[in-house]
């Protein structure tokens, strides 16, 4: 791969993902009902909106889920790998692999999302003192990670154990998807 290519990768790269992660927090601030006068949620809004507008005005509203942003997400991941793929090999891939390809990143995306969300939302826990939106926007988005397993623990006077099991059961589903992820993907080659 000469320079070229290289430094298209990663400015590619960087952009789509970019991007991506601020659909996904899009996304998922409307899916927790997060704090929209926030200033970081602002702030979010602003730099989606471009491009989620022409998306609204063709799909239905949610008041828990945000379609276009659903729908941003999976084309600008289409999108990312077929520039990846033809900066690479000078080549699309095949449609399908193109979309199962697009699935298991976007899901392996969102496990990683959600890992290092809990652990900046565990260091903030130890540290942060006082109110910062920053702070409130990552506690509003860990919540409903965290919240299954607080239901289940038993209270443990003023230690939360409920972050290693979300980072446990975070864990699960990345081996369950690398485990069906090979053979699927060795099926469509």
């Amino acid at each position: 791969m000469n320079a070229m290519s290289q430094l298209l990768n990663l400015l590619l790269g960087t952009a789509g993902h970019i991007l991506l992660l601020l659909m996904w927090l899009r996304y998922l601030m409307q899916l927790v009902q997060a704090d929209f006068y926030n200033p970081v949620a602002q702030g979010i809004v602003r730099a989606t909106d471009p491009l989620l507008r022409p998306l609204r005005a063709s799909l239905p509203r949610s008041r828990f889920h945000d379609w276009a942003a659903l729908l941003a997400i999976v084309l600008v991941q289409l999108l990312l790998l077929t520039g990846l793929s033809l900066v690479n090999t000078g080549a699309t891939l095949p449609p399908l692999l193109l979309v199962f390809q697009a699935v298991f990143g976007l899901l392996w995306m969102m496990t990683e999302f959600f890992f290092w969300l809990l652990l900046v939302s565990v260091v903030l826990s130890w540290i942060a003192q006082g109110y910062h939106p920053v702070t409130a926007m990552i506690n509003q988005l860990a919540q409903p990670v965290m919240a299954p397993f607080r239901r289940l623990l038993p209270s443990m006077g003023g230690l939360d154990l409920s972050p290693i099991f979300a980072f446990l059961a975070i864990q699960v589903v990345q081996i369950l998807l690398k485990s069906v992820a090979a053979p699927l993907a060795g099926m469509l080659l």
